[in-house]
């Protein structure tokens, strides 16, 4: 789920910075783990020879002056003294005299080195721990001519300041390098993220009928300014071949229609005058398919000027309720050849200015469709429903119902979708025509899957 969210949701610039921080923070606690590890090291054999050093001085000026001697000598020496502590005992480890820091005190000192049988001499080397605090206490011992034994005690107190030291020094060079890291982010975004951006916004203009827009990549990186400049080149090439075919498409159209209406027109004479029954029919049927081609060309016109925004209408006031209920009727017995139900869901009556000729022809588009990829059985159901001052009108069926993917494609002119493909030899102009009429008019139309099965066509009128 989160692996989800972070490719789906989380921007770029945003998941840069992020891993940014954490290879950040990753090296600077890797490099503290080592540091500190160095920095301990380092300070114990610091103490330790420290210590030692300390040990074979004062125990040559116990030789020379006694304890008397050491004691002067301890505390007129320029050291510390808050971290040091000094202990003098018996072999058996009774106290004679000692000297403790205040950071020397609340560690418990061993009673005997660890060896406890020490030669005149010879040094012992340990540390102690703290019962109640954070801390460590170095301590050497050596045994003296006489027996006894002379401890020297050092707290690691300041050590572990300077470590506490070292380690902010090492946080703050750490934020300063993640803040200088924050430039290239910033050049990231600046010349590769928001030339895509721009291409995006681009893209989805283009989708717009009638847009003619480029990918601008000028202020972009050499790689993308490459990539724009070759998409251009490719649109505008498919844009030539789209053009070329548009008015291919128009000239034929044009062209079309006046020979088909003669050939109409003397087709109907010739039904007319010859008395040959087996003419008569080839008449009647040739008729047929010059209205179908008249047809045709009369919806690739229709669509084109839904395109340019060109289709004149006709409007008038018309009762939206008594168009659909009419029109319902007529595909009645269509429907019920098919062994489909077909049924209109009342509604408000209301009133629409509208060309009530393009809006009953965008209706039966929706009304074939339906009879021709429904189950046997199956159900359309016709509805309307106010939209503000407008009304949208519904045509459900309970046929196969739409590939996801096709629910906005089928729109499109040629285009048919996989449902029909196997059933009807149409051309996919049908919601062609339906979308022009419906944009005409300053609506829309789309389409959705029903829950049980089918799918729902629909157009939106807006009102006066």
């Amino acid at each position: 789920m989160f692996l989800k969210l972070w490719r789906e949701k989380v921007p770029s610039v945003w998941r840069l910075i992020l891993l940014l921080v954490a290879v950040v923070s990753i090296c600077i606690a890797t490099i503290l783990v080592f540091v500190r590890m160095a920095v301990n090291q380092d300070m114990r054999q610091f103490h330790r020879n420290r210590i030692s050093d300390e040990l074979m001085q004062y125990s040559a000026i116990y030789t020379q002056s006694g304890l008397a001697g050491v004691k002067r000598v301890f505390q007129a020496t320029p050291r510390p003294l808050s971290h040091d502590a000094m202990r003098l005992t018996t072999a058996s480890g009774q106290i004679i005299s000692e000297e403790m820091s205040s950071a020397a005190k609340g560690f418990i000192w061993p009673e005997q080195t660890m060896r406890s049988l020490l030669d005149k001499g010879d040094m012992d080397l340990m540390e102690v721990a703290a019962t109640d605090r954070e801390g460590r206490l170095y301590l050497g011992a050596i045994r003296l001519w006489d027996g006894n034994t002379l401890w020297m005690g050092r707290a690691d107190t300041q050590s572990r300041m300077h470590l506490r030291n070292i380690e902010w020094h090492l946080w703050f060079a750490g934020l300063t390098a993640a803040m200088i890291l924050l430039l290239p982010v910033m050049w990231f975004r600046h010349e590769v993220l928001r030339p895509i951006l721009s291409f995006t916004r681009t893209a989805e203009r283009m989708r717009l009928p009638g847009n003619n827009s480029r990918l601008r990549g000028q202020e972009a990186i050499p790689e993308l300014r490459a990539l724009a400049s070759v998409v251009n080149i490719g649109l505008d090439q498919i844009q030539a071949l789209t053009r070329e075919l548009q008015t291919t498409n128009d000239f034929l159209a044009h062209e079309l229609r006046t020979p088909l209406a003669r050939i109409r027109g003397n087709l109907e004479h010739f039904h007319d005058e010859t008395d040959n029954e087996a003419a008569r029919e080839a008449a009647a049927r040739s008729l047929e398919e010059i209205d179908r081609a008249t047809q045709l060309v009369q919806t690739l016109l229709t669509i084109r000027a839904g395109d340019h925004a060109a289709l004149r209408l006709h409007r008038q006031v018309t009762s939206l309720d008594e168009l659909l209920t009419d029109l319902v009727e007529l595909f009645v017995p269509a429907a019920e050849d098919r062994k489909l139900i077909l049924k209109l869901v009342p509604g408000l009556s209301m009133t629409l200015n509208i060309d009530r000729e393009l809006l009953t022809q965008a209706v039966s588009n929706l009304l074939d469709n339906a009879l021709a990829y429904n189950r046997p059985g199956g159900q359309i159901s016709v509805s309307w429903q106010g939209e503000g001052t407008g009304a949208i009108i519904s045509v459900e069926d309970t046929g196969p119902g739409l590939h996801p993917d096709e629910i906005e494609i089928i729109w499109d002119r040629y285009v048919r979708g996989s449902a029909a493909r196997p059933k009807s030899s149409g051309m996919g102009l049908g919601l062609s025509l339906v979308r022009s009429i419906a944009m005409a008019h300053g609506g829309y139309s789309g389409a959705h899957n029903r829950e049980g099965g089918g799918a729902v066509f629909w157009i939106h009128i807006p009102g006066n």
